[in-house]
């Protein structure tokens, strides 16, 4: 085993999500910190008890034992930090977005291109056990062909006044929805040809982007998805350390649920109700017949690995690295998952339908 030591940028709460997957990983020697300002990176060093911590990117670059950088800055910073990643010969591990802009997303793509380096952005549901299921079912014929799925995503506002997140001149669709739309594009299996998108008034009077969406996708096989969001029914977070937050959460206004129908069945994940529901369609005498067939839950205890699974998904990349092995998410599909987003925000903009080839750059 030859291992290595790596570096987190932004050693913010993603950034300690980081340092604590790398902590648990047998192939990472030492890791480095870095943050722009000297004082927070000394503090954070301290908090985290890192190796080392700077505010010189050119030094961890330059270091020649460091063979991944795993970036979990601001949003703006993704871009021109991958591309010096990557051309210092470092593998990278990257937070989505893919940059706030379109031509950010693309110089990523080019930079890979470019050095033939290992870049995966951190689209870590699809290493979310909860996911990952739900494409294990598609994927053996369980629910025949995917042609329609709905996501229903209700939360409380937990970003805040005067955050990065609320004053980012970047919609949440980047941030946070791209997520959900990758997920639609991984299950239905078909490029996504056009996309049609909606806000309605702000009721975050305080942020500097949508707090809502209506996003419709088409696909080239003529499947459809539909993303409905809202940031504000849930009932805000007291974070009582007592309660267990997602039982509390799942009849107060947040909902996070996928309807995946297919020609021979239908797929539910809930991830309030901590459950996985299948469906099977068969022909009757009189009509089609629905059962449910199957059904998944899991514990408290599994939340982490079942719904969002960023720690997962960095000790096994880095393993994947320490091996030599390429990218298991290829950056070039992640940017497609980037293209429906920004085709998502130009439609709501201009309220009219986008061809993914008409910006396609």
């Amino acid at each position: 085993m030859q291992t290595y030591d790596c570096a987190v940028l932004g050693l913010g709460a993603m950034g300690r999500t980081h340092v604590a997957a790398y902590r648990e990983s047998p192939w990472v020697r030492k890791i480095y910190g870095y943050e722009p300002d000297p004082e927070r990176a000394a503090q954070l060093g301290r908090d985290l008890k890192l190796d080392d911590t700077t505010s010189d990117l050119d030094a961890l670059l330059a270091n020649p034992e460091i063979k991944l950088i795993s970036i979990a800055s601001i949003n703006t910073a993704h871009a021109e930090q991958v591309e010096r990643a990557l051309e210092a010969g470092k593998a990278v591990i990257c937070e989505k977005p893919m940059g706030e802009t379109l031509a950010d997303a693309r110089r990523m793509v080019d930079a890979q291109e470019r050095t033939g380096g290992f870049l995966q952005i951190g689209f870590e549901l699809h290493y979310s056990e909860l996911y990952r299921r739900t494409k294990q079912w598609i994927d053996a014929g369980l629910i025949g062909q995917v042609v329609n799925s709905h996501c229903r995503y209700y939360s409380s506002e937990f970003h805040k006044k005067n955050s990065w997140r609320s004053l980012s001149s970047g919609t949440l669709i980047g941030e946070k929805l791209s997520h959900y739309l990758d997920l639609q594009r991984w299950w239905t299996g078909s490029p996504v040809t056009d996309v049609y998108a909606m806000s309605a008034p702000n009721a975050v009077a305080y942020f500097n982007h949508p707090d809502n969406h209506q996003i419709n996708m088409h696909f080239a096989n003529d499947a459809i998805a539909q993303l409905n969001f809202v940031m504000h029914l849930g009932e805000t977070d007291i974070g009582d350390p007592l309660q267990d937050y997602v039982a509390k959460q799942e009849d107060d206004g947040h909902a996070l649920q996928y309807h995946i129908f297919g020609t021979e069945g239908a797929i539910e994940t809930d991830v309030f109700r901590r459950r996985l529901r299948r469906w099977r369609f068969s022909d009757g005498a009189e009509q089609l017949v629905s059962e449910i067939v199957e059904t998944v839950t899991y514990e408290q205890s599994e939340d982490a690995a079942w719904m969002h699974n960023t720690h997962g998904q960095n000790v096994h990349l880095a393993e994947v690295i320490g091996k030599g092995l390429p990218p298991e998410l290829p950056v070039q599909d992640s940017f497609e998952t980037m293209l429906c987003g920004f085709a998502a925000e130009q439609s709501g903009r201009e309220r009219r339908l986008v061809a993914i080839d008409d910006i396609r750059p």
